[in-house]
């Protein structure tokens, strides 16, 4: 800064105003250069902090996808081999096909109005939104993937919740053709129906005759096997957006 005065003194005192306007003019373009480099500097330090932590959160976000999987795989095969099968199977029942034994037919009372909601943590994918690092997100395709994951299950838990007065009113309808029975040395005697019971200290006599004569049960029956089938192909699209979004993620963390 001293040298710097003492050029801006001496080309003064000369009383050379053309040469002394154009060092000023250079000497105001390097303070300003200065600047913008200590600016883009400053930015570019900044932009790599951001990025750091977008990668901490995506890190998260994979340790997440991986915890859920294991419930999601858990619905996915329950709904696909338990709950729709005993829909189908109450239906084929209530349409005059034959009995099966008792131990099919309790289960197929028991489960066919299951429709559990599906459970997930979003606590990585909040972060991300709420504090605009999901900006820093590169790849378009992911930001993509995230977006239709998280709402995709959304909206299948919605969907399960608009449709809970028809699983729920036919659980109730449900109840007045079987009739549960403790097993004599079972302690759960006080325990009225299935739910949260073990199968083995339980037996139930049902009334197939009236059960099949209420002709009302069967488009009720036949809506929930759809509820199924529905729930079935939107935990489908969860899985593979799942896959998609853990790949993407690896191409994004290895750039």
């Amino acid at each position: 800064m001293k040298f710097f005065g003492k050029m801006r003194l001496r080309l003064f005192q000369t009383k050379k105003p053309a040469q002394y306007l154009k060092y000023a003019s250079g000497e105001i373009f390097l303070v300003v250069l200065g600047i913008l480099i200590a600016l883009a500097i400053n930015n570019h330090n900044e932009n790599l902090k951001e990025k750091h932590r977008a990668h901490k959160l995506l890190n998260n976000l994979l340790e997440e996808l991986h915890q859920d999987s294991l419930y999601l795989n858990n619905v996915f095969q329950v709904e696909k081999d338990l709950f729709l099968p005993s829909a189908q199977l109450l239906f084929e029942v209530h349409s005059g096909a034959p009995a099966v034994n008792n131990k099919k037919l309790q289960r197929a009372f028991r489960f066919a109005c299951f429709t559990p909601v599906i459970r997930y943590t979003e606590n990585a994918y909040t972060e991300l939104i709420s504090s605009d690092l999901f900006s820093k997100i590169r790849s378009e395709t992911l930001k993509g993937y995230i977006h239709k994951y998280y709402s995709q299950i959304n909206f299948l838990n919605r969907y399960s919740e608009q449709n809970y007065q028809i699983t729920n009113n036919l659980i109730e309808e449900l109840a007045f053709y079987y009739e549960v029975i403790p097993a004599e040395d079972s302690e759960d005697r006080t325990i009225s129906d299935f739910l949260g019971a073990a199968e083995e200290h339980f037996t139930a006599n049902y009334d197939l005759k009236a059960f099949r004569e209420n002709r009302s049960l069967n488009p009720k029956l036949f809506d929930v096997i759809d509820i199924h089938k529905d729930r079935l192909g939107g935990l489908e699209i969860v899985r593979t957006l799942r896959k998609e979004i853990i790949r993407e993620i690896n191409n994004e963390l290895s750039e």
